[in-house]
């Protein structure tokens, strides 16, 4: 199965459906087979006091408290319906993060397939007992997190028969993320404690380690989407562009060509390159008729269409039939035994 590759739109359409709708199309231009969105109430989700933390302070209104950044940046209900029919009628999968276990009610009454859990509600116990009782997938995102954490969540989907249908994306949860953070070798970690199906969701700069996820073959990589960094908002920033995330789907479809099935075999490309380069046993010098072989009398040249030098022990003291020239092959048809 190809690696599922998540526009994270999340909330770069600041609010506006157009613009959503313009951001839809161009993923789809680029390769991604998911968009994602979010799915929220900032009057459930946050209190009015809740302070912004310190990217968001730098990416959008220093003034603007975290409540009003998130209620400018809201979806309707009605919102949601239109992105969820204009992404079926263009083909691409629609995805959402709910932010309670409320908004994945409506979110699976709408027909999402999959969702997608924010690190931040990693501990949100309603949540995961609502999605894990839905049948559907759940990427589940693990930034900020400890292992006991981590197990204690996954806990609930297996005790609901639904471990079979957990991605754990890891992540770090800063934006953007160092790469000195990102610890890609968590991904081998997670899989061997889990067993379960394992993802990116990269918060860095580039793409240099989405590749290397892809090449720790993880099932999923999810990776901001903007069309232009400069938008105000607090997530533009640390977004890919257009160019940016075509540039991710490509490598990591080569990466995923490149990482096959891992069984050793001769290639048909190197059938040419085989033959020419490796060597033959050939004879040293002239030989006559009734010479019995003696290290000295062969040699290993090219091409490989003779006998392998791994058998030449097996040659000596046979005694030639035929008379051998300098460089010219000794099969075995030209010896008796």
């Amino acid at each position: 199965m190809s690696i599922r590759i998540i526009a994270e739109i999340g909330v770069n359409h600041n609010g506006d459906v157009e613009l959503a709708k313009d951001m839809v199309n161009q993923a789809k231009a680029c390769g991604a087979d998911i968009v994602k969105f979010q799915t929220f109430s900032a009057d459930c989700l946050a209190a009015i006091s809740t302070p912004k933390v310190s990217y968001q302070l730098r990416t959008s209104d220093p003034n603007e408290s975290h409540h009003a950044m998130l209620k400018k940046l809201e979806l309707s209900r009605e919102s949601h319906m239109v992105l969820k029919a204009f992404c079926d009628r263009v083909g691409i999968e629609f995805c959402s993060t709910p932010y309670s276990h409320e908004d994945a009610a409506f979110l699976s009454e709408l027909g999402v397939s999959t969702f997608k859990v924010a690190s931040a509600d990693l501990i949100d116990r309603k949540l995961h007992e609502f999605i894990a009782g839905t049948g559907k997938d759940c990427l589940l995102a693990v930034g900020m997190a400890t292992m006991e954490e981590i197990a204690d969540t996954f806990e609930l989907y297996e005790d609901r028969n639904a471990r079979d249908r957990v991605v754990l994306l890891h992540c770090v949860s800063a934006y953007p993320a160092e790469p000195s953070d990102v610890n890609i070798r968590v991904i081998e970690t997670l899989r061997e404690k889990f067993g379960c199906r394992i993802g990116f969701s990269d918060h860095t700069r580039g793409i240099e380690c989405a590749i290397a996820a892809a090449a720790l073959g993880v099932c999923v990589i999810e990776k901001h989407f903007t069309l232009d960094k400069r938008m105000p908002g607090p997530d533009h920033a640390a977004s890919s562009t257009p160019d940016e995330f075509s540039s991710l789907v490509k490598a990591v479809r080569t990466i995923e060509q490149a990482l096959g099935d891992g069984i050793k075999r001769i290639c048909l490309s190197e059938e040419g390159m085989r033959t020419i380069s490796r060597k033959s046993i050939v004879a040293t010098r002239n030989l006559p008729v009734g010479r019995a072989l003696t290290d000295g009398d062969v040699t290993f040249r090219r091409p490989g269409t003779g006998l392998s030098p791994m058998q030449y022990p097996e040659l000596l003291e046979h005694t030639l039939k035929i008379a051998k020239k300098e460089g010219e092959q000794i099969t075995w048809e030209d010896v008796h035994a």
